[in-house]
């Protein structure tokens, strides 16, 4: 009924993060001249099928731990251990400086700065999981890359503009979907908030392009029969995406209250893959493209509850190329109760309908938990 969790992958993650712990004990009694910052996040999922409790499922959906100092005066360094789905991996490493003129140096292992959602861990995600734009168009954790960015703050203050310009390596995930190649990408966002500082609100543009192998999934190209794939059949030609943020909050003393809609569109488009069998059939193939988009309000109550809604209308995962541009449908609706700053409850309540198929129903329950010290959350 449900999900196996690998015990000896967990308890070497386990024994690396006290054995690292430990260190750090040592750090705090001035046995190193730089302290540093440790804190952990759990994320436990249990998904029921109403239809079929056999199907239920329970997930260790990911474990955490973050690490994070100034290096000195020019330099900061951030790191994430991470289990996800049975592996262990530093789903971030990277070392930042501050350059003059308002320029910032970001370089290692990083959450791409593409489009909102991306830079966001996912027990950080507004909903129970991802939006399915995000994990059909991109991969199943979004886009991390090994490489770096550099970020210009544009020096004025109401709104803001800041620009980014990043090059990568192999972007992906270890436990999902990667794309091979040298992407170069490019990014453009602007924060403005009214005078009182009730309305707030961030918009972005982002593109991604230069990436000239296999948008890989595994098995998908070994398989020659799945011809009406595209994302097997093409590589990534193109990749943009535009974003928006808006936060509505009452009156002053009322901080946890207020209203939030955000909302992301993607697209994405293929050239041919040459050494695909069905190439030679058809030189003149084209492997067309993909978008979708995801749009959801959340109105918090007060300091513990919130309530909310997710649409979801984007180009199916295995998409194929004769549909009549049939689109995944999902409306999710879903409610939170956060008892600190440290820990929070969601159920989750989701329709999907896929071209062809029945409405799925889904039920998730998670729960979210953080130890010591933990990043800021974006805006």
């Amino acid at each position: 009924m449900f999900g196996k969790i690998n015990v000896f992958r967990v308890m070497f993650f386990a024994s690396s993060v006290l054995l690292i712990s430990y260190s750090l004990v040592f750090s705090g009694m001035g046995l190193a001249s730089t302290p540093m910052n440790l804190g952990g996040a759990l994320d436990i999922v249990v998904e029921i099928n109403p239809e079929d409790f056999s199907e239920s499922e329970f997930e260790l959906r990911a474990f955490e731990v973050n690490f994070g100092a100034a290096v000195d005066p020019y330099f900061d360094m951030l790191a994430t251990l991470a289990y996800h789905e049975g592996e262990i991996e530093f789903e971030e490493a990277w070392v930042s400086a501050i350059l003059p003129w308002n320029f910032k140096l970001q370089v290692g292992r990083e959450m791409l700065p593409f489009g909102y959602l991306n830079r966001i861990h996912e027990h950080d995600f507004p909903q129970v999981d991802q939006p399915y734009v995000i994990e059909g168009l991109t991969t199943d954790h979004g886009l991390i890359g090994d490489g770096g960015h550099l970020e210009f703050l544009a020096p004025f203050y109401n709104p803001t503009f800041t620009l980014n310009f990043g090059l990568y390596q192999n972007v992906g995930h270890s436990v999902g979907r990667r794309i091979d190649g040298y992407p170069l990408m490019g990014r453009i966002q602007s924060y403005f908030q009214s005078l009182n500082g009730n309305h707030q609100f961030l918009v972005g543009a982002s593109y991604l392009t230069g990436v000239h192998n296999v948008d890989h999934m595994e098995g998908r190209l070994n398989d020659r029969n799945r011809t009406s794939d595209r994302r097997a059949l093409g590589k990534i030609n193109h990749m943009a995406g535009v974003d928006f943020k808006y936060r509505l909050s009452p009156s002053t003393g009322q901080t946890y209250r207020g209203l939030v809609v955000g909302a992301e569109y993607l697209y994405k488009d293929y050239v041919p893959y040459k050494n695909h069998v069905h190439y030679d059939d058809d030189p003149e193939f084209d492997p067309g493209s993909d978008q979708g988009l995801y749009l959801y309000t959340q109105w918090n109550l007060n300091r513990f509850w919130g309530i909310g809604y997710r649409l979801d209308y984007t180009d199916v995962l295995f998409s194929n190329l004769n549909a009549d541009n049939e689109k995944l449908t999902a409306h999710s609706i879903y409610g939170e109760w956060r008892a600190t700053e440290f820990s929070r409850i969601r159920l989750q309540y989701q329709n999907v309908t896929e071209p062809g198929e029945d409405s799925e129903h889904k039920v998730m329950l998670q729960g979210t938990f953080f130890i010591g010290w933990h990043p800021p959350h974006r805006f």
